[in-house]
């Protein structure tokens, strides 16, 4: 889930070409909504400064049950990410991160 079509694109994209499938999601309601329809998920990954709900917000919201793991994309440095990632076993990729290091970050969480 991002606001910024662009990077969106590049993390379908980079995601697709690594072997995963990917639902894209432009904002937080979109996100709960599809997550309510039933679908199962692995990994999310939040965009954490959006307009409207942010990617913690989305984390507080999420369905009970079995959640995916949450890894915040952020242009905020990793220091001003402490209580998102204090929230829960969260994890972080700073925005306009490589394909190469999107890959070793999915590697490092099993997927």
């Amino acid at each position: 889930m991002d606001d910024d079509a662009d990077w969106r694109e590049f993390l379908r994209l980079s995601l697709e070409d690594l072997g995963y499938e990917t639902t894209e999601a432009a904002d937080g309601q979109e996100a709960l909504d599809t997550l309510k329809r039933g679908d199962r998920y692995g990994i999310m990954l939040l965009d954490l400064n959006m307009p409207g709900m942010s990617g913690l917000e989305v984390v507080e919201k999420l369905p009970r049950g079995r959640h995916p793991r949450i890894v915040f994309l952020t242009s905020a440095a990793a220091q001003d990410v402490g209580n998102a990632l204090l929230s829960g076993p969260h994890y972080y990729l700073p925005k306009g991160a490589s394909r190469a290091q999107l890959s070793l970050l999915l590697q490092s969480l099993g997927e």
